[in-house]
């Protein structure tokens, strides 16, 4: 009987100080759920989650390796779960923590059944969870080490936004993102480095340029996004400053006509306007003095309801190109 009380607690030991290498257990759903919800499991948990919070992980990993299995797996899965879903900022320490648990297999599968086929996944698939979290902190110090260079005036776009496409991509997605968490101090001095050098070799792409315009409302900026081949991103911003309809968003519209390809939509926009401000109305009259233009500005008008004053117009001001304007109204 001793004898037998003596393997009991080596076999125990043993499965505190080594890790289990045994090939992949089955386990019912049922008994999964049941480890779930196993209220020691949940304390156990609590506990562990408390040393991540206070950055004790050679606490955390010396508690959690005494545990057996399958109560380690359990603890190992629930633990990384409350990790993320309570947004655990991960210290150096626990990042390191967290993706050790990446290279550790699970030990426990379930059997799932599938329409005519079945396939085994982890019962408590730690290692998924932990992939997502330190995909997560990359991004999180990606984040930090731009906003502090940023801040330090340390960034060079030119060499930033340099690489593999995907590389540019996820940058220049970050510094979109990010730009709002910028000082303005910051913002002046990377739209400085587009609107006071020589970049006809090298742009980012529109959206980046209407981003730093957005956010910097620099003049500067504006006059570069209206320089640049037209698209998407461009017209997307006209909508945006027609639906402000702010003095500054005004004489962008205006501004934005020395684009070619932005020229018909951006008078549109300004013809939509009611009532037409003093300035937008100087700015359209000063259209209709041009033959290249008259035609154009006069249909747009007529067709948002400003038939009364273009026939005003002809009648008081001698400069228009009367004949076009009346072509449109008949």
């Amino acid at each position: 009987m001793q004898q037998g009380m003596l393997s009991s607690l080596l076999l125990s030991l043993s499965l505190i100080t080594v890790p289990v290498t045994l090939s992949a257990m089955e386990m019912q759903e049922s008994e999964v759920e049941q480890w779930l919800q196993d209220t020691h499991i949940q304390a156990k948990v609590s506990e562990l989650l408390d040393y991540a919070f206070r950055d004790e992980i050679d606490t955390l990993k010396f508690s959690l390796d005494r545990l057996v299995y399958p109560q380690q797996e359990v603890v190992r899965y629930l633990l990384l779960q409350k990790v993320e879903q309570q947004n655990l900022i991960l210290t150096p320490r626990m990042a390191i923590f967290v993706e050790s648990q990446i290279n550790i297999t699970p030990s426990y599968q379930v059997l799932e059944h599938g329409d005519g086929y079945e396939f085994s996944v982890p019962a408590f698939n730690f290692q998924a969870i932990a992939s997502r979290l330190i995909k997560r902190w990359k991004q999180d110090q990606s984040t930090l080490e731009f906003v502090l260079d940023a801040e330090r005036h340390d960034l060079v776009l030119k060499d930033w936004l340099t690489g593999t496409s995907q590389q540019i991509q996820i940058r220049e997605d970050l510094l979109i993102k990010e730009l709002d968490s910028l000082s303005i101090d910051a913002i002046s001095a990377l739209t400085a480095q587009l609107t006071q050098a020589d970049v006809t070799s090298w742009l980012p792409r529109s959206a980046v340029i209407v981003s730093l315009a957005q956010v910097s409302q620099e003049q500067a900026m504006y006059d570069l996004l209206w320089r640049i081949r037209a698209d998407y991103n461009s017209r997307t911003e006209l909508d945006r400053l027609a639906s402000v309809g702010d003095a500054f968003s005004l004489q962008q519209l205006m501004n934005a006509t020395v684009n070619p390809t932005l020229k018909p939509y951006a008078i549109s926009l300004l013809a939509r306007s009611h009532p037409l401000q003093p300035k937008v109305k100087q700015f359209l009259i000063a259209r209709m003095e041009l033959s290249e233009d008259a035609t154009l500005v006069a249909r747009e008008l007529a067709k948002q309801g400003h038939q009364s004053w273009l026939e005003e117009l002809v009648s008081s001001n001698q400069q228009v190109k009367a004949h076009q304007i009346n072509s449109v109204l008949r």
